[in-house]
């Protein structure tokens, strides 16, 4: 009777214990950030936002479809998780962003802001290397060889 007590004894213990650890840990979701946690994630992101905003130019045939890419193109970079450095700057992409709803075509002709310049370098020398980046200019241009 002793070695029962003991066997229902360890299983009261156990059971609960198992549950309680098992619904820790890996919910099977993928935690992994959706993009930007690295330099060429970032770049990704912002890259792809830009070949879709221009192929919206040459597809679309009215301000309110270029509005709805650049509303796209706002949860894209809202969603990002760019390294440390990049927060601010993000911050500050994505209000550009939103002031151009208003007027969508108004992002042809305004300059985007930019990163500090060594942040800056840093990004125009990746860009090449990442797929949704074919032109490779966004941080490029303006720099001073």
């Amino acid at each position: 009777m002793g070695r029962m007590r003991r066997f229902l004894f360890a299983g009261a213990i156990l059971v609960p214990a198992l549950v309680l650890f098992s619904s820790c840990g890996d919910d099977g979701e993928d935690d992994t950030p959706k993009s930007g946690s690295t330099d060429e994630e970032y770049l990704a992101a912002i890259c792809k936002g830009t070949s879709d905003f221009s192929n919206a130019l040459l597809t679309k045939t009215t301000a309110a479809e270029i509005g709805n890419v650049i509303e796209d193109f706002i949860t894209l970079m809202k969603d990002a998780n760019p390294p440390a450095d990049l927060a601010d700057y993000n911050q500050e992409f994505v209000k550009y962003l939103e002031d151009a709803l208003a007027d969508p075509t108004s992002l042809v002709t305004r300059e985007p802001p930019l990163p500090p310049d060594d942040i800056q370098r840093r990004l125009a020398a990746k860009e090449l290397s990442v797929d949704e980046c074919k032109d490779g200019t966004f941080f490029s241009r303006g720099l001073e060889e």
